[in-house]
């Protein structure tokens, strides 16, 4: 009798508790539903975009340039082994060596073997837009290129380029460049963060292989003044802006799918380890409102900061009033897509360092066309070949400039901010590297 007394009032304490938890979770989820119900309201009355068709490519299969990507796609079937090759004669083109001999029969099987895939590539970067997926569907399923397909590839070209060049075609190994620099950057016309990546590795590669050509020959004025215009490094930010935009997106998709117990973001949830278990998000929910509402404030800051040099970004974060802050414990719970944008800024500004230096230094190459020798510095050629001075997107200084008597030397100090005379490293292996972190362009006299 007494050990079922103390049971019922075991039960009715336990029943009160989990009426006091409900309870409390109802007021929480009203209100943070309510917080997430403005927030969405705000953002439209704003024009902020909020699902993934707001950023849809327009784009008609006849100018499509993904149709024949996916054809070069199902023709590319790069082998561990070529990839090496492709890799190492990279490398060796990057640090200014005569390329490799012994493996050119390699090389030129693989150009050969897939001479339609580059002719496709070419082909493309003339079409006026590039949409691969499915933007009908649902954000998890609108699908992408395969990576390391489109790297290769552009890898493959970047280098037959350069062989060409090195024939004694320099014209049509630059034509080559511009061709698959064209096409790399219609990848972003889908605002896809994984495209964005890829299409920064592309981009890195051909800048290397076009360096390559250029630096040491002769080309006249018109030809250098038309690749000075190709290195755009503020449209490149625009569309780089667009694919902050979609992270948000599909961050807000993610969670609002979560709220509404959608079995395919569930599904997701499962596949990507979080967990997705209905009773959890159920109970859940109230923080995941609260959670969608701060992770798009953090975003939106993102969004702004895109269109600032990556020095002026770090500037802020030192900054401890506008450094971001990490979520509160309780909005991590519930595992909304997030993404840490430091990296992404870091290698964003990588590739601004290389494209910043190629047109400086082409830039000198005119001024020599025209005065017979380099410029001392690079406050020279303002304004009459560059309309501003190239600022280093690291350090906000001048890009470093050195006429010496080996030839000419631009370079920026690169992520550590330090002076390593202009050595870079083409395998970087951690965000930071200690030395040999400087991207530069180096031009030899004859």
């Amino acid at each position: 009798m007494r050990i079922r007394k103390v049971l019922i009032k075991a039960s009715i304490f336990l029943l009160a508790i989990l009426t006091v938890g409900l309870s409390i979770r109802a007021v929480l989820n009203y209100t943070m539903g309510r917080k997430l119900q403005h927030y969405l309201a705000q953002a439209k009355a704003d024009g902020v975009p909020l699902t993934h068709r707001d950023l849809a490519p327009t784009c008609d299969d006849t100018d499509n340039a993904a149709v024949l990507w996916k054809a070069a796609e199902i023709l590319f079937e790069p082998i561990p082994s070529d990839r090496a090759v492709l890799n190492k004669t990279l490398e060796t083109i990057f640090n200014g060596e005569p390329i490799n001999e012994a493996s050119r029969a390699t090389r030129d099987r693989l150009i050969e073997k897939n001479r339609r895939v580059l002719e496709f590539i070419n082909e493309a970067s003339q079409k006026t837009c590039f949409r691969f997926g499915d933007w009908t569907k649902p954000f998890y399923f609108i699908g992408q290129p395969n990576a390391i397909k489109l790297i290769q590839a552009v890898r493959l070209l970047g280098i037959d380029a350069v062989l060409r060049a090195e024939s004694g075609q320099a014209k049509g190994g630059l034509e080559q460049c511009r061709l698959g620099m064209n096409f790399v950057r219609k990848l972003m016309d889908e605002p896809m963060l994984f495209q964005t990546l890829i299409a920064l590795v592309d981009m890195k590669s051909l800048l290397i292989c076009f360096n390559r050509i250029a630096s040491g020959r002769d080309l006249d004025s018109e030809t250098l003044s038309a690749w000075i215009k190709e290195m755009d490094v503020p449209s490149w930010r625009k569309k780089f802006a667009r694919c902050a935009q979609s992270v948000r997106i599909f961050s807000l998709e993610h969670g609002l799918g979560l709220i509404r117990g959608d079995q395919d973001v569930l599904a997701e949830a499962d596949k990507a380890g979080i967990g997705g278990k209905r009773f959890f998000y159920w109970l859940a929910r109230p923080f995941l409102k609260a959670e969608i509402v701060w992770r798009q404030g953090q975003f939106l800051e993102v969004e702004q900061r895109i269109g600032m040099p990556f020095f002026r970004i770090k500037e802020m974060d030192r900054d401890p009033s506008r450094k971001p802050k990490p979520a509160p414990w309780y909005l991590r719970l519930p595992g909304i897509l997030s993404t840490d944008f430091e990296s992404v800024f870091l290698k964003e500004a990588a590739f601004e360092a290389l494209m910043l230096t190629t047109k400086a230094g082409l830039a000198c190459k005119i001024y020599k066309n025209i005065n017979g020798r380099y410029p001392e510095n690079l406050e020279a050629l303002v304004p009459e070949i560059l309309d501003e001075l190239p600022i280093d997107p690291f350090t906000g200084k001048p890009l470093v400039c050195k006429v010496e008597n080996n030839g000419l030397l631009i370079y920026s100090f690169g992520s550590n901010e330090k002076d390593d005379g202009g050595r870079s490293t083409y395998a970087i292996t951690q965000l930071v590297m200690e030395k040999d972190d400087d991207w530069a362009w180096r031009e030899k006299l004859k």
